[in-house]
């Protein structure tokens, strides 16, 4: 195929062959030409072996997106792996280099770690006195490559960044090669510097995309150790390990990614492990549980905290443990209509827009502003969020995430309240929930719970502040629009709407039920406007649930005496509740 050639100088054979990588005074400066200014220059890296090679071109073919692509770079490694003894195995080993940068230009997806590969594949070559001109028509190659990717990373895309590091360390001695580590740097550490929160949040959406944009840092990160030195200053590092330390608490069972229908191959995460892993005895101690893969998902002493919010990102994350079967949940409120994940055990089944609508009288309220953070509280037992925005008229929409570690249990709830509603006033809610793909919905016949599953049963789902049959009226819990619609309404100015997901698939199908309870303020009953209160029960299992939606007083309900804003509690065999989670 044609090829242009590049402006510069080329390098030459000999400079191929030079073991020793040297550096130009105005290079070691520090914030030289392209760099971070606080970065200390790196070391002079040293020869590649051909084991090092091998090992870093197969965990290339591993992590490819496309058959052809990975059995490329495998047969490329295999190459690198056999030596150059003769005319001939070098001969094969420069075709196989130029074949994989020859269809790394037309297959776009793959193109920079087709380029990355023979980057490690030409500085292995370079040891050999056997190095003929081809190979240094390769290096050209891979320069030409490195500078067409300047106007990404001048962008802000650090796809390139890794592949342009590596070339630009690797061959240090060559000054067309030189010159280009301090634009892939500086793309690094302003992107780490721009996503990633004080607390260690990386605002991109969705877990995956979190996940895969700290992977692509921690590898850069490895090849700038491995080559010379850090890639970075030390106050973006310290971004990175706490943008790394979030992003495991996203991961499923045995430490692997999670995406579509299931988890990925733990070859895509194990450099993210392997250097949380190195971060501290903790962290060690987590990552263990982590790839273990037990079952076993309550969290011990000495584990990193199960959830965490962080406020200033609109970012909380929320995991019952570290074991195979744990229930994770992410909320990403920074947008007007928050997207919610909810993944148990190895499957996401809740991806997507949490939306949400409400008419006052037939009138639809608007939201006003932005949310705010009203409420945020996690211990072992339980974890609970709540945020709220105003809405027109008066109103205001009170969003809540309950997760309770033991029982594996999500409550997803909205709040309609209301300082100014008056008697008759008629409020209408609906909500959505999005499903995850490849997942199907079984609503009951008579009754209002739906079943989520794939290849098995994975959630139950029940509105509580429904009745239990279908013709109960006053709303409804349907599948539509690619996930769950819940429908309530209520006559008064307070509404509260529950969604209830059981995420235990050994409790799904035990005898279930739920009810409504009257709630008793001197002795008179509370209307649904003022309060709302639901038992559930699964097998022997059972919950109370209560909700104050005007200014908190003195009530009782199931023999229960309570005067905070919510209560989510257990009720024991002798009637008592058992309170899990109360908030003022």
């Amino acid at each position: 195929m044609s090829r242009t050639t590049p402006s510069h100088p080329p390098a030459s054979a000999g400079a191929l062959r030079s073991r020793t990588r040297r550096r130009s005074a105005a290079a070691e400066q520090p914030g030289g030409e392209g760099g971070p200014p606080a970065a200390a220059p790196p070391a002079v890296p040293r020869p590649v072996a051909a084991r090092e090679a091998t090992r870093r071109i197969r965990a290339l073919a591993e992590v490819g997106t496309t058959l052809e692509g990975r059995d490329r770079l495998r047969k490329l490694a295999l190459r690198v792996k056999g030596g150059c003894g003769d005319a001939q195995r070098m001969s094969f080993c420069e075709a196989a280099i130029g074949e994989c940068l020859d269809e790394a230009v037309d297959a776009a997806g793959e193109r920079w770690s087709a380029c990355e590969a023979a980057t490690w594949a030409v500085a292995w070559l370079a040891r050999s006195r056997r190095a003929g001109g081809s190979a240094g028509r390769l290096l050209e190659r891979l320069v030409s490559q490195a500078r067409a990717a300047q106007p990404l990373l001048e962008r802000g895309d650090t796809q390139p960044a890794v592949f342009v590091l590596t070339l630009s360390r690797l061959f240090a001695d060559v000054e067309a090669c030189r010159s280009l580590e301090g634009h892939a740097a500086r793309a690094l550490t302003v992107e780490i510097d721009r996503l990633v929160s004080s607390q260690g949040t990386v605002s991109v959406s969705g877990s995956a995309a979190m996940v895969e944009r700290v992977i692509r840092w921690t590898v850069a990160r490895d090849v700038a150790e491995a080559t010379g030195g850090a890639a970075w200053p030390e106050a973006t590092d310290r971004r990175w390990r706490s943008a790394a330390t979030n992003a495991i608490r996203l991961l499923g069972g045995g430490g692997r990614l999670l995406a579509g229908v299931g988890r990925m191959p733990e070859v895509f995460s194990k450099p993210l492990l392997e250097a949380v892993a190195a971060c501290g005895r903790r962290r060690k101690r987590t990552i263990d549980r982590l790839r273990r893969n037990r079952r076993d998902d309550l969290r011990r002493p000495g584990d990193l905290g199960r959830a965490i919010h962080d406020p200033s990102a609109a970012v909380a994350v929320i995991r019952t443990g570290w074991g195979r079967e744990g229930v994770r949940v992410l909320l990403d409120y920074r947008h007007a209509v928050p997207r919610l994940e909810v993944a148990v055990a190895d499957r996401i089944l809740v991806d997507g827009p949490w939306q949400w609508e409400v008419w006052c009288d037939d009138r639809p309220l608007e939201a006003e502003g932005a949310w705010a953070v009203s409420c945020w509280e996690s211990d072992r037992k339980a974890s609970f969020l709540e945020i709220t925005a105003p809405l027109g008229g008066g109103f205001q929409v009170e969003r809540q995430v309950v997760v309770l570690a033991r029982d594996r249990v999500v409550l997803l709830a909205d709040a309609i309240t209301s300082t100014v509603a008056v008697a008759g006033t008629a409020v209408r809610y609906r909500g959505l929930v999005s499903f995850a793909p490849a997942l199907d919905a079984h609503p009951a016949d008579e009754t209002r719970e739906v079943v989520v599953s794939d290849t098995g049963v994975r959630m139950l789902a029940i509105p509580l502040g429904l009745g239990e049959w279908r013709t109960a009226g006053r709303g409804g819990l349907e599948t539509a629009d690619g996930g769950l619609v819940l429908t309530q309404e209520t006559v008064g100015g307070g509404l509260y709407a529950p969604l209830w997901l059981d995420c235990d698939p050994e409790r799904i199908g035990l005898p279930l039920t739920w009810r409504q309870l009257t709630i008793a303020d001197t002795r008179q009953a509370v209307p649904p406007s003022d309060a709302s209160g639901q038992r559930v029960q699964a097998g022997r299992d059972q919950w109370l649930v209560y909700r104050s939606l005007a200014a908190p007083r003195n009530r009782t309900l199931l023999g229960c005496n309570v005067s905070c804003e919510f209560l989510l509690g257990r009720v024991k065999k002798s009637g008592e509740v058992a309170r899990t989670l109360e908030i003022q």
